[in-house]
């Protein structure tokens, strides 16, 4: 039997269109892609994922940007407290007319003070003292016993009432805002959660704190004398320190207002919140060192 031949498209042969039976004809997909509102899948998912990715940004961000912002712009109310007669702070002013190492220099004194709400109350010490501590002698390791306190005896001499002054200081630690206490021995305050040291005008002589200890505005006024609200702003109200330490007046009273916070050399800041430094580099990046 001969083979059929090729290209001729009978039966049997290797050419020509597939005349069989199918098993469903191909339907080519309308394109949408001129379609505006029409959501393919991969656009949905995709849609949803940048939606997503906005909602968790901006859980993040707000309470970041509002404790940044918000926070120092956010001022605190306060009060004059009047916390009793000055005779009870200026204690142990000088002269010291025979002094020894053991003399008591100056007073701290710590008690709670209330302010116009409950976030206004706050614990303080109130130090009346040397302006520099630095200058109080110290024994050198060896140095006899009788030449120490004949150069103590000199120093506290010379002592006036100009090398003291009186400020309060609030006990939340600069770091993470645990009570700090007042040690005697040291002179200084220490923190206990963390290590933080503060020597006896609260600069930080050690640990994480980030500043000193905040302070308190505080004056001596007498309180028989009346002054309008404008002279009291300016200050005309004030005793000053060296007249209040040497007067016997009754009439003279300590107050304490409002609270602030310094940089290490003592100038005054608007009250920042723990963990915030308030002057350097880092000052302009909190919260987002």
């Amino acid at each position: 039997m001969a083979e059929d031949e090729p290209n001729n498209g009978t039966p049997g042969s290797q050419s020509g269109p597939y005349q069989g039976p199918r098993a469903a004809d191909f339907t080519p997909e309308p394109d949408h892609s001129d379609d505006p509102g029409y959501v393919t899948r991969t656009r949905f998912l995709s849609n949803a994922a940048f939606a997503g990715t906005g909602v968790l940004a901006a859980a993040i961000l707000v309470p970041v940007v509002g404790f940044a912002v918000a926070s120092p712009l956010q001022g605190e109310d306060y009060r004059w407290v009047d916390i009793g007669p000055a005779s009870d702070y200026l204690k142990n002013p000088p002269p010291y007319p025979n002094p020894t190492p053991s003399t008591k220099i100056g007073e701290v004194a710590s008690l709670a003070v209330s302010g116009p709400s409950s976030d206004a109350d706050r614990r303080i010490y109130v130090v009346y003292g040397l302006k520099d501590p630095t200058t109080r002698p110290q024994p050198t390791p060896g140095q006899p016993a009788a030449e120490f306190e004949a150069q103590f005896a000199k120093w506290a001499s010379s002592l006036r009432a100009d090398d003291f002054d009186l400020i309060a200081i609030w006990n939340r630690c600069a770091h993470l805002g645990c009570p700090v206490a007042y040690s005697p021995g040291s002179a200084g305050y220490v923190c206990p959660c963390h290590g933080g040291a503060y020597d006896s005008r609260g600069l930080v002589t050690g640990g994480p704190p980030p500043r000193p200890l905040d302070r308190v505005d505080i004056k001596i006024v007498d309180q028989s004398k009346k002054f309008e609200p404008q002279d009291v702003e300016a200050g005309k109200d004030r005793i000053p320190l060296a007249v209040a330490a040497k007067s016997n007046n009754p009439n003279l009273r300590v107050l304490v207002g409002k609270p602030y916070s310094i940089d290490q050399q003592q100038q005054s800041f608007p009250l920042s919140g723990p963990g915030e430094p308030v002057s350097g580099t880092l000052s302009h990046l909190y919260p987002f060192q």
